[in-house]
């Protein structure tokens, strides 16, 4: 009998208890005291109520963080706080927004989930795909008459005494990405974020169950639609520079149409690398999982202090003084990490270098700070320096020799233009270098194993292309032969190119560097360029991009991609506009490096002068002589100094 007793099968415990318990593990464990009381009043204080339920609608998400109405992102996000609400259990979404979801949204938008769900790191980009997901290949955005019910919704949420016979036969069916779809065509990998949830509340074998009535393993059937996603990364864009305690009204504020064209440019730009199905107008699962994890990987990253704001209430002042005056708190914006100068801002208002396109390459580009944490571009307070632009110095490499090779720091290469014909069409790309340049004209460097190429070294060199799509070219860690970058004055610029050595003959004439597999030249005139992407050719400097490379090929091969977002193997580009950033980490110990930079060329400036005004009395042709044989004027194929 004992026998039968212990054989008999463990009480199922309802997916509803075990979210309840899941959301209270977060609230216990990854927020303070102190923050979940600025939690509980701003939610409170704006939530509306419904029976026994407390919630918040679209409008109080929408409000309570600012969104700019001309950006229409606003039911986008509150369609991703329905689905996350409902985690781990995707047949619960969507999810009214009671304080218990709202919570597990901002745990799981935070990142603040990691300090217990540690297996489930790698798995936020499935969950981030499901939330914005649809099953419909048809519609890109569901229509209103769509929309569950809010009465529907708060009924299915009431504890089980409240709820009647018909509300429990009448159960929401939730997003259609969740339907039971063609059960046994796929087999998707298991949602490891959610397991480890589960596995943290001894829940695993509910969760697997649960996911038998769910399409886990269907991601291949949905997308997500184009229009939906362009509203949410011009918002991302909008806010790529946000803190946690940064006013929102601040960036509505600050809207324009000419603002909104550029988001707009960029988002497309974004879109483009994650190649949409052009007969569906949506993104599939893989796309979206590989984009965002090789390309883009800080592309969702100003969600997390967005979503801090729910965790600081304006109604909690810890300033207050005990005569009941309140000390108001005031937290300024922060300042743009383009150095504007005070006394010469005019001359940045026309760069290529706008905020909106430094917001499109964060998401794809991190800094290593002096301490060597690499992090995003805004969190780690790096600043761009103007050192050099064709616009305003001339289209002359000894000026741009002159003004970026005394930078002790690394720099920051962007150049436009447009492509040949007959597909002409704009393109922006550039290079991030943080070695400093060196002038190979009279001296020979050879390249060496730098930073570059130590894969134990996170700080390495890549090049970028923002425009007509997004891609990243990563540093290849195992080349030691071909450098990131070469400056000739007789050759012009070379971003991974095969630079030949020289040859001893004194009559033969300076080698042109060799385009790598993914390469940019730049001509000594500086007026035409040479960029190169191809996979075939080997291995180079830097890496391919896996997504432009496969549009390469399906275009070569298929004539219904996209021409507007694909560029050829090899392009020719007519420059419009060339830029040299120089990049610092300022301290307030420290003096300002652009400081430095002036007094360094007025120094240079002054040597000249006095060189050129050395006074050797009459005799001219031994002053000749002389400066010939210290190389400085005459035969610059000698060498000087001996006799």
């Amino acid at each position: 009998m004992g026998q039968s007793q212990s054989s008999e099968p463990p009480k199922e415990i309802p997916i509803e208890q075990l979210s309840h318990e899941l959301a209270l593990r977060f609230a216990t464990r990854c927020f303070s005291h102190l923050e979940i009381a600025h939690y509980k009043d701003n939610f409170k204080t704006l939530a509306d109520h419904q029976e026994d339920v407390e919630y918040w609608k679209e409008d109080t998400l929408c409000r309570f963080l600012a969104l700019p109405e001309a950006l229409n992102a606003g039911p986008v996000l509150y369609q991703m706080c329905t689905y996350l609400g409902a985690f781990p259990f995707p047949s619960l979404a969507p999810c009214i927004l009671t304080r218990e979801a709202t919570l597990k949204v901002v745990t799981i938008m935070t990142g603040r989930y990691k300090k217990i769900l540690k297996k489930g790191n790698q798995d936020k980009a499935k969950l981030l795909f499901r939330s914005l997901a649809v099953f419909d290949r048809k519609a890109s955005v569901s229509s209103p008459r769509d929309k569950p019910d809010m009465q529907a919704i708060v009924d299915e949420q009431l504890p089980e005494d409240m709820k009647n016979a018909k509300a429990v036969e009448t159960r929401i069916t939730g997003f259609a990405i969740d339907d039971p779809i063609n059960d046994g065509d796929e087999d998707e990998d298991e949602d490891d974020l959610a397991l480890a949830a589960l596995d943290s509340l001894d829940a695993i074998e509910v969760f697997k169950h649960d996911q038998r009535q769910t399409i886990d393993r269907k991601m291949n059937h949905a997308l997500i639609p184009v229009d939906n996603f362009r509203k949410l990364i011009t918002l991302l864009l909008l806010l790529a520079s946000i803190e946690p305690l940064t006013p929102l009204g601040t960036y509505g504020e600050s809207l324009t149409s000419d603002k909104i064209k550029a988001l707009n440019t960029s988002a497309d730009a974004i879109i483009a690398a994650f190649d949409p199905d052009p007969h569906s107008n949506g993104i599939r699962y893989q796309n979206f999982v590989k984009t965002v994890t090789f390309t883009l990987p800080d592309l969702f990253e100003p969600l997390s202090p967005l979503f801090e704001h729910l965790l600081f209430s304006k109604n909690i002042n810890l300033n207050k003084h005990r005569d009941g005056s309140d000390v108001p708190v005031v937290f300024p914006v922060k300042a743009s990490p383009i150095y504007r100068p005070s006394d010469d801002s005019a001359s940045l208002d026309d760069t290529d270098l706008t905020d909106t396109l430094l917001s499109q390459l964060s998401t794809s580009l991190r800094l290593t700070t002096p301490t060597g944490i690499q992090t995003n571009i805004y969190t780690s307070n790096a600043r761009f320096n103007l050192l050099y632009s064709t616009s305003s110095s001339g289209t002359s490499l000894s000026s741009f020799s002159r003004q970026v090779i005394s930078w002790q720091s690394g720099t920051m290469l962007l150049l436009s233009g447009t492509t040949g014909s007959p597909d002409s069409q704009s393109i922006t790309l550039g290079a991030y270098l943080p070695d400093r340049w060196t002038d190979s004209t009279n001296k020979y460097h050879a390249p060496s194993s730098s930073t570059s190429h130590d894969p134990n070294n996170a700080d390495a060199p890549c090049l970028f292309l923002l425009s007509p799509r997004q891609a990243m070219f990563h540093s290849n860690r195992y080349n030691h032969t071909i450098p990131a970058s070469y400056l000739h004055l007789k050759t012009g610029i070379a971003l991974g190119c095969v630079i030949p050595p020289p040859s001893r003959s004194r009559s033969s004439q300076t080698a042109v560097p060799i385009l790598g597999p993914v390469s940019v030249s730049i001509g000594p005139d500086m007026s035409t360029a040479t960029f190169q992407h191809d996979g075939s050719a080997g291995q180079g400097a830097f890496t391919t991009d896996a997504g432009l490379e496969l549009a390469q090929t399906s275009s070569s091969s298929s004539s219904t991609s996209s021409a507007a977002t694909t560029i050829p193997t090899k392009t020719t580009i007519s420059v419009t506009e060339l830029e040299v950033w120089g990049i610092t980490f300022p301290t307030e110990a420290e003096e300002d490096e652009m400081v430095k930079q002036a007094k360094r060329l007025a120094w240079e400036e002054a040597e000249a002068a006095r060189r050129r005004g050395v006074n050797f009395g009459g005799d001219q042709d031994g002053a000749r002589a002389l400066l010939e044989m210290a190389g400085i004027v005459g035969d610059r194929g000698r060498s000087g100094g001996s006799v």
